[in-house]
């Protein structure tokens, strides 16, 4: 990632054609311009002429975006305003000591310590062998649920499962602009696959699958658990009968293949929810100052689950699954995708 001068032409080519609004989760809620990318950029255009410094009120605003991405999807020029964001982050980083605090009890405590405690109680199994062999990133996640469900579903596609023990991928890190420890964790995973003559990685979060692509690795081939499911048109039958609707996390950019699933497996009735594919607020948990906002960002996405009248979600990211599960309100229960198929397939 260049430094936030190296984006000045990304920055200028901003038509300031107000697009964004339309999409970013916050704007909708704030009706603030200062929160979605067009007026950030303005802000930054600023500060990289030298004509505003980067104060807190400015990181306060950086803070609020929620690294959807929604806006670079509907953006008419293409600009990743994420990364963008992300950059500027990375300046207030160096300059702030508290955030270095935020991102140590991240790494160390939360990411580090915390899933290593709860990984002690997992289980791998080890599956079957075949000419095809991909290496499991399992992320956080994978660390504390273990590879059974991976294994499961992929050894009935024919393919067997290689589980090395991976760190975090580093994105909670990236979006907070400690791109220091981000690059560290890549380097820690090109380590570990360099030990294998294996090109094929499947994940199963998609939050993981994007960072992973992003890491630019040559020669190496990503693809989530669903991609396999789908190519090898894999036929599921669930045991009884389940009404479930999905939550696209913004990460996931194959839902065809998901969908492809979730109406092909006997058994299992699927439910779209409204604003099936918005932003579940997951960033917005550690935003304790900004709950007011991210409340309604909850609370809109806990209505349209409610709305479909099932019991049960289904998601396709350790993130999402965290965050839909602290909101429910006990009226439905949140699951990991794979998780679920794989424990209740005949």
């Amino acid at each position: 990632m260049k430094k936030l001068a190296g984006y000045k032409e990304e920055i200028h080519s901003c038509s300031k054609c107000g697009l964004c609004q339309s999409v970013c989760p916050i704007y909708k809620i704030t009706g603030n311009d200062c929160t979605v990318s067009r007026g950030l950029f303005i802000m930054l255009k600023g500060l990289i002429k030298g004509e505003l410094k980067m104060s807190k009120k400015m990181n306060r605003y950086l803070d609020l975006c929620l690294k959807c991405g929604a806006c670079t999807k509907f953006c008419p020029s293409g600009i990743d305003a994420v990364e963008i964001i992300t950059a500027a982050k990375a300046e207030y980083f160096k300059k702030h000591p508290f955030e270095k605090v935020i991102s140590f009890v991240q790494k160390r405590l939360i990411f580090g310590l915390g899933v290593n405690l709860m990984g002690m109680f997992t289980k791998n199994i080890k599956g079957k062998t075949f000419d095809k062999k991909v290496i499991y990133f399992g992320g956080c996640g994978g660390e504390v649920k273990g590879n059974k469900s991976v294994v499961t579903l992929l050894n009935a596609c024919g393919i067997e499962v290689i589980t090395p023990h991976f760190k975090c991928c580093g994105i909670p890190l990236y979006v907070r602009g400690d791109i220091d420890s981000y690059l560290s964790y890549k380097e820690s995973f090109i380590k570990i696959i360099e030990k294998y003559d294996i090109k094929d990685i499947v994940t199963t979060c998609a939050s993981c699958e994007k960072t992973i692509k992003g890491y630019n690795i040559e020669g190496l081939n990503v693809k989530n658990i669903f991609e396999y499911i789908k190519e090898n048109e894999l036929k599921l039958s669930l045991k009884k009968p389940v009404k479930v609707t999905f939550h696209k996390p913004c990460n996931i950019d194959n839902f065809q293949d998901i969908k492809w699933i979730l109406n092909n497996t006997n058994n299992l009735e699927y439910v779209e929810m409204e604003n099936f594919d918005s932003c579940c607020g997951l960033n917005g948990i550690s935003k304790l100052n900004e709950y007011g906002i991210m409340y309604k960002i909850f609370k809109n996405k806990h209505n349209n689950i409610v709305k479909t009248g099932t019991k049960t979600v289904l998601t396709s990211c350790i993130g999402c699954e965290i965050a839909l599960n602290l909101f429910s309100a006990g009226k439905y229960r949140v699951f990991d995708f794979t998780d679920f198929i794989a424990a209740s397939t005949k």
